[in-house]
């Protein structure tokens, strides 16, 4: 990679750093400020909801802290660019769009696939059968439970 694209990289990356290090520090101070506010009950599960979305983008912020500081780490022993499965270097144009990207494009897409066959794997599946079985459960109890009042 020439040393000039590395630079302008680098810098791209530095920029990306501090702009997260400010929301990280942003998004910290509300959630403080929320989980201190108080307020009406009512108004509790909204506020509650709010704090649980802000801290999971405070926990991606930092997460991409990480693999900012990563991809520095990387340029400094000369592994940056480098896909991390297949070896092959992540094309310019990918890494000026996404400079903290650990893969290439193909190895991203094959990545992303297989997360989600993984998450699908997760799931179950429910057949009319068994919710027929529920529903009847269901009537029997609700029948039984009228007949003791």
């Amino acid at each position: 990679m020439k040393e000039n694209t590395l630079k302008k990289i680098k810098s791209l990356l530095l920029n990306l750093r501090r702009e997260m290090l400010q929301q990280v520090a942003h998004l910290e101070i509300e959630r403080e400020g929320l989980e201190q506010y108080s307020i009406e009950p009512i108004d509790s599960a909204q506020k509650e909801n709010l704090v649980q979305l802000i801290r999971k983008l405070d926990e991606r912020g930092k997460e991409e802290i990480g693999e900012i500081k990563l991809a520095l780490t990387k340029m400094r022993s000369g592994r940056y660019g480098i896909c991390e499965l297949c070896g092959k270097s992540i094309p310019i144009k990918r890494l000026t769009v996404l400079p903290a990207t650990r893969l290439c494009r193909n190895c991203a897409q094959k990545y992303e696939e297989a997360q989600k066959l993984r998450q699908h794997q997760r799931d179950e599946v429910i057949d009319d059968e068994l919710l027929d079985e529920y529903r009847n459960l269901n009537d029997e109890n609700s029948s039984l439970s009228q007949e003791h009042f």
